[in-house]
């Protein structure tokens, strides 16, 4: 059974190319469920891989990777890469950029003998990490977004065609823009359909011709 905990004092950042980072879970801190983990209690598990990045512990709501996890004397210090070209990896950052939301949590199993239990404490001594969500509502209500910036300026034709490409437009309607400007669009758009128009004559005529073999 995989258990979910939102981090305690979380920080996160993310900038113009759907890059977060920030802590998903801080050492020593009690949470709302009345565990702390302790330094270390993620040292086997990252050694066996990176955990996957969800939205909100849904194992069919992939949004990104995690490019880097690591334990640092706070806690497990994380950075990772939304995937801007899926839906639901740019609804997250869009959220994240207009502080909609501020959360991250961890998804995780505790081993046997990983736990200690210390009256109404239970102390983490090891644990499995299965996957880190962005989530809307974390445990602790002091934890917060630390900066989200703007979108940056591509800085190269190639960069604004992905960009456009991303928003969008075709390969073709994307390197019309880029060359000749939003003018150049409905060029884009004739040659596509004139292209569209000669595919299906030609399906048209190959199936003409197959009926005269008959």
């Amino acid at each position: 059974m995989t258990t979910h905990r939102s981090a305690p004092l979380l920080e996160v950042r993310a900038d113009a190319q759907g890059v977060i980072a920030g802590y998903a879970s801080t050492f020593n801190g009690i949470d709302s469920y009345g565990d702390t983990i302790q330094p270390g209690a993620f040292a086997a598990s990252l050694a066996k891989g990176l955990p996957v990045m969800l939205w909100a512990h849904r194992a069919d709501a992939p949004i990104g990777r995690w490019i880097e996890v690591r334990e640092d004397s706070r806690g497990l210090r994380v950075q990772g890469e939304l995937n801007l070209r899926t839906a639901a990896g740019r609804d997250a950052f869009e959220s994240l950029r207009a502080g909609d939301l501020n959360g991250l949590s961890i998804g995780f199993r505790v081993p046997s003998g990983g736990a200690e239990q210390r009256g109404d404490l239970r102390v983490l001594k090891t644990i499995d990490l299965a996957e880190i969500s962005v989530v809307t509502i974390p445990a602790d209500p002091a934890a917060r977004v630390d900066s989200i910036k703007a979108a940056s300026k591509p800085a190269t034709a190639q960069e604004l065609q992905r960009a456009l490409q991303d928003l969008g437009y075709s390969r073709r309607q994307a390197a019309a823009i880029v060359q000749k400007g939003f003018p150049a669009l409905a060029e884009a758009d004739a040659a596509e359909a004139d292209e569209h128009r000669a595919a299906a004559a030609l399906e048209e005529v190959r199936a003409a011709l197959a009926t005269l073999k008959l």
